[in-house]
């Protein structure tokens, strides 16, 4: 567990109750006993007083040796308001009606992720404004929030372990790429999801290879 606990140092963060990292550095990582839920959002655009989610997707996985998956879901959820969409972000999600046309309610969709991710650590890849999101919907649909006040970036652990000449940019298919690992297609939740799982997965890997090398 100690050893699990320097490799997540780089990423721990503490949630303030508007869904941004708090300022203070965690000394010591807490509730590591919890359940990871690796999750992603799409949405249709950068503002979560504005912009909506279009799918969510979270694999939840053991905060033990390897991260072993438990289990895994993800669905496209239906706007209220598409016209308000940002039109870069609905053509990075590739939003169509037709697409989108089995989507399910905000709330059910948010009820589902809620009921598998209880007092989980939200893990995923630059998660600030996955968190912004979660927060200000959980807010909109006058839900308490599920998980842990904790979370942990993906990306921060990666700049800390992958750096240059290795690699030059820090987005996620960038470092997949970099470490040879096979990805979904990008801009799916659940595929983004599982891409930043995988890239977890390999980089403790990589920990744990050094170790076993030093010793």
């Amino acid at each position: 567990m100690h050893e699990m606990s320097i490799f997540l140092q780089p990423g721990f963060k503490r949630i303030g109750t508007d869904g941004s990292f708090e300022n203070q550095k965690i000394s010591e990582i807490q509730n590591l006993s919890a359940e990871l839920l690796v999750i992603d959002l799409e949405m249709s655009g950068p503002n979560p007083r504005e912009h909506e989610v279009l799918d969510v997707g979270g694999i939840l996985v053991k905060s033990e040796t390897g991260f072993p998956e438990v289990s895994s879901w993800g669905s496209k959820v239906r706007p209220l308001h598409i016209g308000t969409g940002n039109l870069e972000a609905l053509a990075t999600v590739a939003y169509t009606s037709k697409k989108w046309r089995d989507s399910i309610s905000l709330e059910e969709a948010f009820e589902k992720i809620s009921k598998i991710g209880k007092d989980t650590i939200i893990t995923g890849w630059g998660i600030k404004q996955d968190l912004l999101f979660l927060t200000e919907t959980y807010r909109r649909l006058n839900e308490k929030w599920p998980f842990s006040e904790f979370a942990i970036d993906v990306q921060d652990i990666a700049r800390k372990m992958v750096i240059r000449p290795e690699i030059d940019r820090y987005n996620l298919g960038h470092v997949a790429d970099r470490l040879n690992i096979g990805r979904m297609p990008e801009h799916s939740a659940l595929g983004d999801a599982y891409t930043t799982y995988d890239v977890l997965t390999t980089l403790w890997g990589r920990t744990t290879k050094a170790n076993r090398v030093d010793r």
